[in-house]
């Protein structure tokens, strides 16, 4: 099934795929398109699970959430999973809450085929996520500048 289709009624599937999926592209589809999880990126490094929980819970009930942490520091990193109970709930949650704002930021949400220990932990090389590793812009609640423009800020300061 192409990654633009959908099941009669459900909310269509992204072209975004992980690249570290354990199985094969047909396998990630099929987990995809029966998933009660979410991806959710754009967050503030400063929200909390339980404004997440606040947001998330309007779309249905909410079974738990795993914060996204800089795999070295073990901090939040902008980035979490939501499951639900139900595909339905999920389903909502897509609908209405993917492109509302938390934090004063947009936050956008994309099926998962399913968390599994480990991924929630950044895979930049810094620990975080690797779109915070090369951004050049300043954003406050993404911790500033991009780590690269941080190193080379903290070096010219010396």
């Amino acid at each position: 099934m192409s990654a633009s289709k959908k099941l009669e009624g459900s909310i269509a599937l992204s072209q975004y795929r992980d690249q570290q999926y354990k199985g094969s592209r047909t396998e990630q589809e099929r987990a995809l398109l029966k998933s009660t999880t979410l991806y959710v990126g754009n967050l503030s490094y400063f929200t909390s699970e339980e404004q997440i929980h606040e947001l998330f819970g309007r779309a249905g009930d909410v079974k738990r959430i795993i914060m996204g942490l800089d795999k070295v520091k073990k901090t939040p990193c902008g980035f979490c999973f939501v499951e639900y109970y139900t595909r339905s709930d999920a389903e909502n949650c897509m609908r209405y809450v993917n492109g509302t704002r938390l934090d004063d930021r947009i936050v956008r949400t994309d099926w998962d085929a399913g968390f599994k220990e480990g991924r929630q932990f950044g895979r930049g090389k810094s620990g975080g996520q690797v779109r915070d590793e090369y951004r050049t812009d300043y954003d406050e609640g993404r911790g500033g500048y991009g780590k690269l423009v941080q190193t080379k800020i903290r070096r010219r300061d010396q």
